[in-house]
């Protein structure tokens, strides 16, 4: 169940960030008795917001309106050049079984994947320990590469373990003007602070831990994610 893992994983990062913007209400401590001191109160609603691992204070005066602004979702309205050539538009949120997620999502007969280079390439991740999920799985449940509106629908992602080493990846064909949208602007990897390779037929952004590639030979773009959890673990 390596790719519910990941789900899990992403789920309890949104989870952690909801709360941390929204935060939730805390029962104080009710007094029992009218001879309840404040000092008692005070050392009892400490206690109970320590031990409550679920809820979190946030301060009064929180800005929401301006924490999202920061983070502004801008729609590509299916406007960039040759976007409906690549991508599909996301199925409707609301209405996704996600109870019905298939246990094994995975395949091991790459001749679903018809562009021959993504089948090469799905083959290499496999030789290299990944688990490719069904291309048809992704589009159903918007697992594929994209955003909340669209979706890349050629290609496929993938993912691998090992002890306490993860990692994720999404390859895709799409052309450069995707590649920077979706990519690279999604990303933050437009930063001057991140390393850029370019050697004419692949360009990289980013380092050996997360990066985002696109050939232009193929017209495949890549995105990876890798990570070690030893340092989360405890």
């Amino acid at each position: 169940m390596k790719n519910r893992r990941f789900i899990q994983i992403l789920g309890s990062a949104i989870l952690v960030a909801s709360l941390g913007i929204t935060g939730c209400s805390i029962p104080g401590a009710q007094e029992t008795t009218e001879e309840t001191t404040t000092k008692e109160t005070t050392e009892e609603t400490t206690t109970e917001e320590e031990e409550d691992p679920c809820c979190c204070v946030v301060d009064e005066d929180y800005d929401d309106e301006e924490y999202y602004s920061s983070f502004a979702f801008v729609s590509s309205n299916g406007e960039l050049e040759g976007q409906m050539d690549y991508m599909v538009e996301c199925p409707d949120w609301e209405t996704i079984a996600f109870e019905e997620y298939p246990d094994d999502p995975y395949i091991t007969d790459f001749s679903v994947i018809e562009d021959e280079d993504l089948r090469a390439a799905a083959q290499s991740y496999a030789d290299q320990g990944y688990i490719i999920t069904d291309p048809a799985v992704d589009q159903e449940f918007g697992g594929a590469l994209g955003d909340i509106e669209y979706q890349f629908s050629n290609g496929f992602t993938a993912s691998y373990e090992s002890g306490n080493y993860y990692a994720y990846v999404s390859v895709y064909k799409m052309n450069e003007t995707l590649f920077d949208f979706f990519l690279v602007n999604y990303n933050y990897m437009d930063d001057p602070s991140v390393t850029v390779t370019d050697d004419g037929t692949v360009i990289r952004y980013g380092d050996d831990e997360f990066y985002v590639e696109f050939n232009r030979e193929t017209g495949i773009g890549t995105q990876f994610n890798g990570w070690d959890a030893t340092d989360a673990v405890g």
